[in-house]
């Protein structure tokens, strides 16, 4: 239980302000989602959220009965940009039942709770098509690359597989991500610049 995250979540007539402390570091700022935004995930199982330069992912999962948030939080001086990025895991029901409440209330409603930890739960990685990872594995440099990238940005304790598929370039994967059975979101696992294999990297697109 010590390394869950604290949520704050402030419920307004019009948005919500969401706040995270963990052991090591709070939130920089406040982040604010339009309630017409989060009762979208009645009817669509993910959605993307933006305030200042930080975003965040939402996917509701109805066979969990739980709302994962992975936030990416950024800040900037002008120049450049930093940040970091984190995910917590929320029971969907109260969260509901919190929005229903403030709704009709003229003061905010604060909900304060501890992300569910899920951190023992990972998603099979299943690799559908050969020929682009074959490439990747004979090649060290890139090879030392795919692997920490499917160690470090695939932890989605919701998900039960992730199919990777070949994509026309070369040494990058499709994904799918398998929820309850069904496919429920897709994206891309591209390497960049890879006319520097030195200075390439993965990163994920969805």
């Amino acid at each position: 239980m010590k390394d869950r995250t604290l949520v704050y979540m402030t419920f307004r007539t019009d948005c919500i302000a969401l706040r995270t402390v963990s052991r090591s570091r709070k939130s920089p700022h406040r982040f604010y989602i339009l309630r017409s935004r989060l009762k979208e995930l009645e009817h669509i199982p993910y959605m993307i959220a933006h305030d200042i330069e930080s975003f965040a992912v939402l996917r509701r999962d109805t066979y969990a009965e739980t709302i994962e948030i992975e936030l990416t939080w950024l800040s900037g001086d002008g120049y450049a940009v930093s940040g970091y990025k984190e995910t917590v895991i929320l029971p969907y029901s109260q969260l509901v039942a919190y929005l229903d409440k403030s709704a009709s209330e003229d003061v905010p409603v604060v909900w304060k709770t501890l992300s569910i930890d899920n951190s023992h739960k990972q998603p099979q990685l299943i690799f559908k098509s050969m020929k682009n990872l074959h490439a990747a594995i004979t090649n060290n440099a890139i090879r030392r690359k795919l692997v920490r990238s499917l160690r470090d940005e695939f932890h989605w304790p919701q998900s039960e597989q992730i199919e990777f598929y070949d994509d026309f370039l070369p040494y990058s994967f499709t994904f799918k991500e398998y929820r309850g059975g069904k496919a429920v979101m897709t994206g891309g696992l591209i390497l960049h610049n890879q006319e520097n294999i030195s200075k390439s990297h993965y990163s994920i697109h969805t």
